[in-house]
């Protein structure tokens, strides 16, 4: 039988060598400029180990090879890249495509940081401008950098391509200055992180220019419980405003509301300013429409009724009831084939149904009541319009009974299959204010 024992020894050991090799000059121009070893030896010997010194010379001959580089790699294709996007307070946003080579480039953290590099520079460059302005590849080269006039953003991309070996391509630019009245959005899917001074980088990249017709009235809950107060006792009681995001007929916040019979919400609905969409025995208050969506209803059904004359557009106040009886909502806009009665309010066979999107209500009209339309037999399409982004999405019954979906910006034709016509959605945006959206998405070279 063999036994091993280790012996204890009261040596100490000595790390000073490898404590003085993490602090010597060629380890901190390695770390600072992140250039082979190779390079940052020869800069250190050529300047005596002067890093200050070494690291300028590595830079101005990085910046050299790195143009050599760019002349020799631009006829390479760009297939990957980032979006960078970058806002300032009151006064405008910034976005901009810069392409790579690869996805592994893409992914780098010092690629990001030329993004942000990019976006940055493209901002502060333009301040004060009143308009927007889009910048191809060779107006974007032509910007200063932001901590350095005397530099391109050419120069930038030229070191940075010395410094990875692959082609790099500053595709475009974008910026939307903030005028009176107006507000600036952002969103940018894919977001891989902030690079610098706040400008986030993704894969997709939206920016929206917008403006309100009327001042946002807002409610303060003190007057809200006041006016909750004065109509407790009117004819629909637990009424309830939806919130945002999306509160389904199933979550626990329900709990507290009585359900009434169907009979009693078709009767109370009848002689109340409020209008009221029942759920499976629950009530629930609709928001006012604002200016915006009045003037583009108003603008939609007059389209409507000049085109389809053997149709019938629907008065605002008819509801429409699913096939689960328990079930009525009140469309923005509905059209059916066959006309109502004059004490008739509710529909069952619509055959068109228009909603028009809000932020609070997008996730509602969407998730709950899309669904709900979809089991109406008689219902051909469902038409969603943005008046924020100007956009619009149709879906659509197939002729095997499937639901399909097609997209549509502001200066496409919206199909309306069933009824052999169409909307042209510039047309019923002519009288709404202005907003301006631009979306990118990093595509090929």
């Amino acid at each position: 039988m063999i036994i091993w024992r280790r012996f204890i020894h009261t040596s100490i050991p000595h790390f000073t060598q490898t404590a003085q090799a993490t602090q010597s000059p060629l380890s901190i121009l390695r770390r600072k400029t992140g250039y082979s070893l190779i390079h940052c030896r020869k800069a250190l010997e050529q300047f005596n180990n002067n890093v200050e010194e070494a690291e300028l010379w590595l830079h101005q001959r990085a910046q050299q090879e790195g143009w050599s580089k760019a002349t020799k790699l631009q006829t390479r294709t760009a297939t990957q890249g980032l979006i960078g996007m970058i806002m300032k307070s009151n006064q405008a946003g910034a976005m901009v495509e810069v392409n790579c080579e690869t996805d592994f480039v893409a992914k780098n953290e010092k690629f990001q940081q030329l993004v942000g590099q990019v976006a940055t520079s493209l901002l502060m460059n333009n301040e004060n401008i009143n308009d927007k302005i889009f910048f191809d590849k060779e107006s974007l080269s032509t910007i200063p950098t932001f901590d350095d006039k005397s530099k391109t953003l050419a120069d930038l991309a030229a070191l940075f391509v010395g410094s990875v070996g692959e082609n790099v391509v500053l595709r475009r630019g974008v910026i939307l200055p903030i005028k009176n009245n107006q507000f600036l959005a952002s969103y940018c899917h894919g977001q891989l992180g902030e690079s610098l001074q706040s400008c986030r980088v993704g894969k997709y990249g939206a920016l929206v220019s917008y403006s309100s017709a009327t001042a946002v009235e807002t409610t303060s809950k003190q007057e809200q419980q006041q006016e909750d107060d004065e109509n407790e006792g009117s004819s629909i009681p637990h009424t309830m405003i939806r919130p945002y995001p999306l509160r389904t007929i199933f979550t626990n916040n329900q709990q507290q509301q009585k359900t009434i019979e169907l009979s009693s919400y078709l009767d109370a609905e009848e002689n109340t300013e409020i209008r009221h969409e029942f759920l499976n025995g629950n009530v629930y208050a609709l928001p006012t429409a604002d200016n915006i969506q009045d003037i583009l209803l108003k603008n939609i059904r007059v389209y409507l009724e000049k085109q389809f004359s053997d149709y019938h557009v629907l008065p605002s106040y008819i509801r429409i009831q699913t096939p689960d009886p328990t079930f009525i909502y009140y469309p923005s806009l509905c059209l059916t084939k066959q006309s109502l009665k004059q004490d008739q309010h509710i529909t069952r066979e619509p055959l068109l149904i228009i909603e028009i999107i809000t932020p609070s209500t997008e996730r509602l009209i969407l998730y709950e009541k899309s669904l709900n339309y979809q089991r109406i037999p008689s219902l051909q399409e469902i038409v969603y319009i943005w008046p924020n982004l100007k956009i619009s999405h149709v879906d659509r019954r197939s002729n095997d009974q499937q639901w399909k979906r097609e997209y549509y910006s502001l200066n496409d034709t919206v199909e309306l299959k069933s009824l052999n016509g169409h909307i042209v959605l510039a047309d019923i945006f002519n009288s709404v204010v202005s907003t301006v959206f631009v979306y990118w998405k990093s595509r090929k070279n």
